[in-house]
């Protein structure tokens, strides 16, 4: 539906999902900053000259709970590095090119679920979210990071249940110190084609519930095989292990 006198007038509304800003994206963006109740806001075709207007609009959301960011196109660069962080924001997806992670989000106290998608990030990210005190649920997707090795340090991430890596085209080493990941239950690993080898501190992880392995290198499904897998000692101690390929 059109909304011929803008959305500047709709004070009190608490969701706004999914706009789509094909047509006078900027203007919209603009009369946003009036939407200071928001909890929920989703935008989608958000281009590169967006950025200023969107991180204007943010810093007035001061009750924004919920922030998802889906860009044009996946090599579309939106700089969102100047977003003084909503305080109270809880889940984050970002569905953008960043090649470089914004410094607001590590000191998001309150996010419980981040979900990061064609980032193209330089530097692991782990290193930038591993302090989030209640993390709880942590998707890397679709080449949000362009390096090889994910390294979760010792100390990091201890609240974190769920963690799914999903198409990564360029990892080829996942390494997990112990004493990291210390509550996880549930973790996913899908069409990771350069990752031949298990991360070995999964076997560190004793609440671990369940593994789901998707479309991952032939070489990786035979070194977990029960018979005759160098690997499989590393997850014999998960009640569900899921292999689809």
């Amino acid at each position: 539906a059109r909304m011929e006198k803008g959305i500047k007038n709709l004070t009190s509304l608490l969701n706004l999902y999914y706009v789509e800003l094909d047509h006078g994206g900027i203007y919209f963006i603009q009369e946003m900053k009036m939407l200071r109740q928001l909890r929920r806001l989703g935008l989608r075709h958000v281009r590169r000259e967006h950025g200023n207007a969107l991180i204007a609009a943010v810093v007035e959301m001061k009750h924004l709970e919920n922030l998802n960011i889906t860009a044009i196109a996946e090599d579309e660069i939106i700089d969102l590095n100047f977003i003084s962080s909503p305080p109270q924001l809880q889940r984050l997806h970002l569905k953008v090119r960043l090649q470089k992670l914004p410094d607001w989000i590590p000191k998001l106290e309150c996010l419980v679920k981040v979900r990061l998608s064609f980032s193209m990030l330089k530097d692991d990210p782990l290193q930038s979210l591993k302090n989030l005190p209640n993390l709880l649920n942590l998707c890397l997707w679709d080449n949000c990071y362009d390096g090889e090795i994910f390294h979760f340090q010792n100390g990091g991430f201890l609240k974190l249940m769920t963690l799914n890596f999903r198409c990564l085209n360029r990892v080829n080493s996942i390494i997990i110190d112990s004493g990291t990941l210390l509550s996880l239950e549930h973790l996913t690993l899908e069409k990771i084609p350069q990752l031949k080898e298990l991360p070995s501190g999964i076997k560190l992880m004793h609440k671990l519930k369940d593994i789901y392995f998707t479309d991952m290198p032939a070489e990786f499904v035979e070194s977990i095989d029960p018979d005759k897998g160098q690997d499989y000692s590393i997850i014999k101690h998960v009640p569900l292990v899921f292999i689809r390929h």
